[in-house]
């Protein structure tokens, strides 16, 4: 995955008015995905997908996650501090974030000429404590 920063945190003065007045409705999604494939006590299974051109409107990150690219993708990516970046994700990248509790909000745009499509693993504990949680027993 590589990222290129196209706006810095903290600065609203590039942003277009309508993803402004989403950001401040506060009204955030916190799918991590069109279609959930799977839940159990500890995770959610989310396919992502996303048309040429289409928007995942702001999300709301709060629990760790990971996932994995099974296209080739350009993205622009906002975030609710100000930051602007393109993301290009070549087909079998993955990511880990830790988000547990830190609210993190941030939109998805396919700016490719083909679909996306990403799994994306939500866990529902931190991880590292689920991991102490095992080794304890």
């Amino acid at each position: 995955m590589e990222c290129l920063e196209l706006n810095p945190a903290n600065d609203f003065t590039k942003w277009e008015a309508d993803y402004i007045e989403e950001l401040h409705a506060l009204d955030f999604q916190e799918s991590l995905g069109n279609m959930l494939l799977f839940e159990d006590d500890t995770i959610k299974l989310w396919n992502l997908k996303l048309e040429k051109g289409e928007r995942m409107p702001f999300i709301r990150h709060n629990k760790d996650y990971s996932w994995i690219s099974e296209t080739d993708a350009l993205l622009k990516s906002r975030f609710g501090n100000g930051r602007i970046s393109l993301i290009r994700v070549k087909q079998g990248d993955t990511e880990y974030y830790e988000n547990n509790g830190k609210n993190c909000i941030n939109d998805l745009e396919n700016l490719g000429d083909e679909p996306v499509i990403f799994k994306v693993l939500e866990y529902k504990e931190q991880m590292y404590l689920a991991k102490n949680k095992y080794m304890l027993n």
